[in-house]
């Protein structure tokens, strides 16, 4: 009989512990904010021990960062790439390429509304976390400036936008009813001779007149 290596074995679990452990951070930390979250709730959720919780991420600090990494390496790894390729790429597709990166951040935030949430939470007030995300989200918006003025010059949807002002119409249609679930009238998807999706509906109010538009 042949058995896995106990080593191998235990890395693998260490992982798995890690990942239900920032699994649960997110959750809580979402939905109860930093100061309201508890590290021993948290270990609780997750079915490991305070000591083992502290043993992966040290302190409740440490592990609100390692929460954060995830939630901006998660948009980083999928949208940089798209970035990167269409900059250095055929600049004739750049207004298909900025709607494929738009869709990407739309898709990611409302597939993981936890996300939006702790971004809402963490960003109202000042101190170091609200200029932690600000930061890191500042990379993102830095980064897709030259792909949104490429797209510009190509979509009659963008000429009265900035980028800031795009990403900040951007922001507000994508989270608002992340951050209001119960404000306004239930909307469901598909539309009767309509949108198929929020996400549909989001970049055809942002990309109408566009040739990628949706409808």
């Amino acid at each position: 009989m042949t058995v896995g290596r106990p080593g191998k074995r235990s890395a693998v679990e260490a992982e798995q512990t890690r990942d239900a452990i920032l699994q649960a951070a997110l959750n809580t930390f979402s939905e109860l904010g930093f100061d309201g979250a508890s590290v021993r709730d948290i270990a609780s959720h997750t079915g490991v021990s305070h000591g083992v919780l502290r043993h992966h991420f040290g302190s409740k600090e440490d592990l609100w960062k390692h929460v954060m990494e995830h939630v901006f390496d998660h948009f980083s790894s999928h949208m940089l790439p798209l970035i990167e390729g269409a900059v250095s790429g055929d600049k004739s597709l750049a207004l298909a390429n900025f709607h494929s990166v738009v869709s990407g951040f739309i898709d990611i935030s409302l597939t993981h509304p936890s996300y939006a949430r702790l971004l809402i939470s963490e960003t109202r007030g000042g101190g170091e976390r609200a200029e932690y995300c600000h930061v890191r989200f500042a990379g993102l918006h830095t980064a897709i400036s030259e792909l949104f003025d490429l797209a510009k010059a190509q979509s009659p949807a963008l000429q009265n936008h900035s980028n800031d002002s795009f990403f900040y119409c951007l922001m507000s249609l994508t989270y608002f009813r992340i951050a209001f679930p119960g404000m306004g009238p239930e909307l469901n998807f598909p539309v009767a001779n309509g949108y198929s999706s929020a996400e549909d509906m989001i970049l055809d109010i942002l990309f109408a007149d566009s040739s990628v538009s949706n409808r």
